[in-house]
């Protein structure tokens, strides 16, 4: 097997599965730490549902991919169209990924670990990167318009439900038992 050696975007994607995770799991501790400040609360988890976990990947991901690109998107000839793309892709899969790791060992298994809930956002941001990786490198890339309308529908679904939840299991602070901020 030949070794191709890795380019920087595939360096960056890759450095991004452990600094997503460490980005990731201090939100989930900053709303408390600000005193609940509500803009805080529509960037980060601002209780303790699942939903609002959802929080831990999305901002760091958007984040971290929009940096890399305007640091060094000309410097090194990275397609936009792909690379967005490629960053919904990957935001996509890290969320479903931590949903239906969740809900396996919560749900059906019965377990509920710690452990395993940060596990869960480990795994998710592996995936996601993984994911994301491989689209950017072989994937076609869709219309940029598209990829930046899903990213502020998922960013307005996100401010709207922090205010707003639907009064399902999702959303329910697995704490308090209430929805919302």
């Amino acid at each position: 097997m030949e070794y191709k050696e890795l380019t920087h975007p595939e360096k960056w994607l890759i450095l991004g599965v452990p600094a997503l995770f460490i980005i990731g799991y201090g939100m989930h501790l900053i709303y408390d730490l600000a005193d609940k400040i509500t803009l805080i609360g529509i960037l980060a988890p601002a209780n303790e549902s699942l939903w609002e976990h959802l929080k831990m990947l999305l901002i760091p991901m958007i984040s971290w991919w929009c940096i890399y690109y305007e640091v060094n998107g000309k410097k090194y000839n990275i397609n936009k169209e792909k690379w967005i793309f490629a960053n919904v892709t990957s935001i996509m899969f890290s969320m479903l990924t931590l949903l239906t790791f969740y809900y396996t060992y919560t749900q059906a298994f019965g377990i509920k670990s710690l452990y395993l809930d940060i596990f869960d956002l480990l795994l998710s941001v592996t995936v996601g990167q993984c994911i994301g990786l491989h689209i950017y490198k072989h994937g076609k890339g869709v219309k940029i318009q598209a990829s930046i309308c899903i990213l502020i529908i998922f960013i307005i679904l996100f401010v709207t439900f922090t205010f707003y939840p639907p009064h399902i299991p999702l959303f329910k602070d697995r704490a308090s038992g209430l929805y919302g901020i």
